[in-house]
């Protein structure tokens, strides 16, 4: 029996694709744990596959290498974060002021960022690996600026015109603001408590949105 058919063939229940996708998982759950501890650079797909529990062929069934393990990785904490305060918002009173949204999104999103290894793989573990990878991380910051800055001006007003307001600066600001204090409270060992780290970046972000409101 070739390779190919042993492959296709179900085990136990489980088919070819239920097998690929469980790898697929297992490899993910480990990257998460050996990224987000040891590091990327001190990361090889042989101990990556010795976490996750499958052999180390199974690594490039799904991906190149490494760095599309990070990449997939990274997808999916960003996912956790942007999943954490839309489920917030969704929970919000639609009478509440700017600051009182903010604390309330910022919470559920802080309170993921507890989990030490997301935050070292999303603020520390993607920085300097390549161009693709640097290209990836602007573009997922930016996104999220952009999402919180707009849903926090529907409770600030329209946007006044003017040459010397630009609203993705805001946003690159908004983002800026949150992802460094992330990174240093993670790096801190999380010596603040969430309370407080969440009502100063509130009042920033109070502040941000402030000049928006018609």
């Amino acid at each position: 029996m070739t390779e190919v058919e042993s492959a296709g063939r179900s085990y136990g229940g489980e088919s070819a694709i239920d097998r690929d996708d469980r790898r697929r998982r297992q490899l993910l759950d480990a990257g998460l744990r050996v990224f987000g501890s040891v590091g990327y650079r001190a990361a090889t797909v042989r101990g990556l596959c010795r976490e996750a529990k499958v052999a180390d062929r199974h690594f490039y069934r799904h991906f190149d290498k490494t760095e599309d393990l990070l990449l997939a990785v990274y997808g999916e904490c960003i996912a956790r974060l942007t999943n954490s305060a839309v489920e917030a918002m969704a929970e919000v009173d639609p009478h509440s002021d700017v600051g009182a949204v903010a604390r309330q999104v910022l919470d559920s999103f802080f309170q993921v960022i507890e989990d030490p290894h997301l935050a070292r793989v999303v603020w520390m573990e993607v920085l300097g690996v390549s161009p693709r990878v640097e290209q990836t991380y602007l573009t997922v910051m930016q996104q999220f600026g952009a999402l919180l800055l707009g849903y926090l001006r529907t409770f600030a007003g329209d946007v006044p015109s003017g040459p010397d307001l630009d609203v993705d600066l805001l946003a690159t600001a908004a983002i800026g603001g949150i992802s460094h204090t992330a990174m240093t409270w993670y790096l801190s060992g999380y010596a603040a408590e969430r309370r407080a780290v969440v009502a100063t970046i509130a009042t920033m972000l109070a502040n941000i949105v402030a000049p928006l409101q018609a």
